[in-house]
């Protein structure tokens, strides 16, 4: 990947918005009438400041990051609506918008977005770009939409100011048509009982019998949501007396961890004790089938 010379200096143009590069010290005190509201601050990763000051450490820092590229936008009255850019120190570039309230619905997020999304693909020599906003962020997801972003992945989050973990969507777009894409990677665990274990794994995980073969079933598959595509199990019954080689899986699941381990303990799974916090910001605990499968059940701390 290429970066282009300017592209951390570009002055952006649109219909009617100036974006010009981020001036921390200079533009705090604007950008405050945003990331000093709570209401704006809602689906933010952290919660708002308390002064201009504290905008401007943390414009400040997010101005530092590898690779970042923020801009200040400003309406033609001279007001500054907002800010928008790429987020640093990210595998993909990460596309990032925040409008102050009195500034919604005049459509400055989608054409600020769209700018920053143009520039990068097009002048600022990136492959791509990508924005996490939550599920129930409604306005965010229809400016992504807007800009030409589309679902890629899902993902759990849990920002320490929140009371609990919430439901991320990871969209992007990319500058050249990409080969395609795994959709999703369906785990097959060879197993003595089907019927037995596919019940088991109802009750611990939340599973549906997607479909299952044979009375009893020799060969079955558990959906791990209940739509239609998405994480599943498969679950084939083992031929004969010989041993079973277990195999360890790791899920990343939405909700608290003590949630989901109370359920799969309900269950009368075997549980290897309550959930255990990791130093990569994740609460786990381990489930073990009858043939010594390891599920280890993620969730975000």
């Amino acid at each position: 990947m290429t970066e282009h010379p300017r592209a951390h200096t570009a002055h952006l143009r649109t219909a009617r918005l100036e974006l010009t590069p981020l001036d921390p010290a200079a533009d705090a005190r604007h950008l405050h009438h945003a990331y000093g509201d709570e209401e704006v601050m809602r689906w933010w990763t952290r919660p708002a400041c308390a002064d201009p000051a504290e905008t401007e450490r943390y414009l400040t820092s997010c101005a530092a990051a590898p690779g970042a590229r923020l801009w200040t936008i400003r309406a033609p009255d001279g007001t500054v609506p907002g800010m928008a850019g790429l987020l640093g120190g990210t595998d993909v570039p990460g596309l990032t918008w925040l409008l102050r309230r009195d500034s919604w619905g005049h459509g400055y997020a989608t054409e600020a977005a769209a700018a920053v999304v143009g520039h990068a693909l097009e002048d600022g020599g990136l492959d791509r770009v990508e924005a996490w906003i939550e599920a129930g962020n409604r306005r965010s997801l229809a400016v992504a939409a807007r800009v030409g972003l589309t679902e890629r992945a899902r993902l759990a989050q849990h920002y320490p100011h929140r009371p609990g973990p919430h439901e991320m969507v990871v969209l992007g777009k990319a500058r050249a048509e990409e080969p395609l894409t795994t959709l999703a990677v369906i785990t097959e665990l060879p197993v003595r009982d089907v019927a037995a274990t596919l019940r088991l794994v109802e009750a611990a995980l939340g599973a549906r019998t997607a479909f299952a073969i044979g009375d009893p079933p020799e060969f079955a598959e558990a959906a791990l949501t209940p739509w239609s595509a998405g994480p599943r199990l498969r679950l084939a019954a083992v031929p004969g007396p010989g041993p079973v080689e277990p195999v360890r899986l790791h899920l990343d699941a939405a909700g608290t961890a003590d949630s989901l381990h109370r359920r799969a303990v309900d269950a009368g799974a075997r549980v290897d004790g309550p959930p255990a916090r990791r130093p990569w910001g994740r609460s786990e605990f381990v489930i073990t089938l009858p043939e010594g499968h390891e599920l280890t059940v993620s969730a975000p701390v």
